[in-house]
């Protein structure tokens, strides 16, 4: 649905991007099914032999309204359905916020399960928090879990409906444009700088991104980021950059990581380079140096600290052997007392010397 997306440098103001227009014989050609018309209104399409917007056309209000079951309810989500085809003919399809966009297209209970499911009203910004189960959330409406399961795919289903996915279009290009200005990744963390943005009528960014990612736009949700990479060639990247830190068995300077998986690396704004350093940081597998060399800690934490104890002429202590482990880490691979004391005790370059204190064996 989203075409070619800008990946570059600048990201674009919602007036800058223009609605998805539609040509009618375009809209004509959708099968009723995933048009975004209702399940009541599609079962009765169906029952008449109507398999297409274009044959739905050719019915009058006075022949639907004869039809089983078909009612003023199931004309008036017709006749919506077709105000917004108008809409979209013309290139008048924008909402103003991600919220008037769910609005549109759910009902109240599948508003609520979706708002509930990805955390789009939590009052506080907390990323890495659990999502809601769906008995939680049934147990809030004192319904079972799979009504709110039923509730919930219903809901998944309108929002992939061709309809819906025609207007959110100007979205989803907006937020995909977003995360390419940040290099192709914003980690969650950094989405509280997002919060304020309009667009996102008052939910929180990484819920809105989370639906997207897995309902609607190209934008993968990994780890603990989101990026435009799509979730195939991520997998093919780190699985190759898993297999050459496994061969090395020894941190690996970048400059040899980026030359041995620059093929695979995508475009984005920012250098391939820079990309992959996200991408490295940000793997659970891989830690990092403060000089920006890559390791399995499996293989290389025990070599790091052998190197750091061949440097000192007296045993060290295992809180001392870890703040300088950590001296020579990034942030996010530093470690605790507790995994330090547990290499050394299984290393096969040091040994205990006294309690607590540890050297190098010779």
């Amino acid at each position: 649905m989203l075409g070619a997306i800008r990946l570059g440098n600048h990201c674009r103001s919602m007036e800058e991007i223009q609605p998805l227009t539609l040509a009618r014989h375009t809209i004509d050609d959708w099968p009723v099914a995933e048009a975004g018309l209702s399940t009541r209104v599609v079962h009765c399409l169906h029952q008449d032999g109507v398999t297409t917007v274009r044959q739905l056309r050719g019915r009058s209000e006075e022949h639907l309204l004869g039809l089983a079951n078909f009612g003023p309810v199931s004309m008036n989500n017709v006749r919506w359905f077709f105000r917004w085809a108008e809409r979209l003919e013309s290139g008048n399809s924008d909402l103003p916020d991600f919220r008037a966009w769910l609005r549109e297209f759910l009902d109240p209970q599948q508003l609520f399960v979706i708002e509930q499911r990805y955390g789009l009203t939590d009052p506080l910004f907390r990323p890495h928090m659990r999502r809601c189960t769906l008995r939680e959330i049934g147990e809030r409406r004192q319904v079972t879990r799979e009504r709110m399961r039923q509730v919930e795919e219903t809901a998944l289903l309108a929002l992939r409906s061709h309809l819906a996915r025609a207007v959110a279009v100007h979205q989803e290009i907006y937020w995909v444009e977003r995360i390419a200005a940040c290099g192709g990744v914003i980690p969650f963390t950094d989405l509280s700088t997002w919060m304020e943005d309009a667009r996102l009528g008052g939910y929180q960014p990484w819920g809105v991104l989370l639906l997207l990612s897995e309902a609607l736009a190209p934008i993968t949700c990994h780890h603990d980021y989101f990026t435009t990479v799509p979730g195939p060639a991520l997998v093919q990247i780190e699985d190759r950059i898993l297999q050459f830190l496994d061969d090395a068995e020894e941190p690996v300077a970048l400059e040899m990581i980026l030359a041995h998986v620059e093929e695979l690396l995508p475009s984005v704004s920012t250098s391939r380079k820079d990309l992959l350093v996200k991408l490295l940081d940000h793997h659970p597998q891989i830690s990092g140096t403060s000089n920006h060399d890559y390791f399995l800690p499996k293989y290389a934490a025990p070599r790091i600290l052998g190197e750091i104890l061949r440097t000192q002429t007296e045993p060290l202590h295992f809180h001392e052997l870890t703040r300088l482990y950590n001296d020579r880490m990034l942030p996010r691979s530093q470690k605790g007392t507790g995994y330090i004391l547990l290499l050394l005790n299984n290393a096969p370059n040091v040994r205990r010397v006294s309690r607590g204190r540890y050297a190098v064996k010779s």
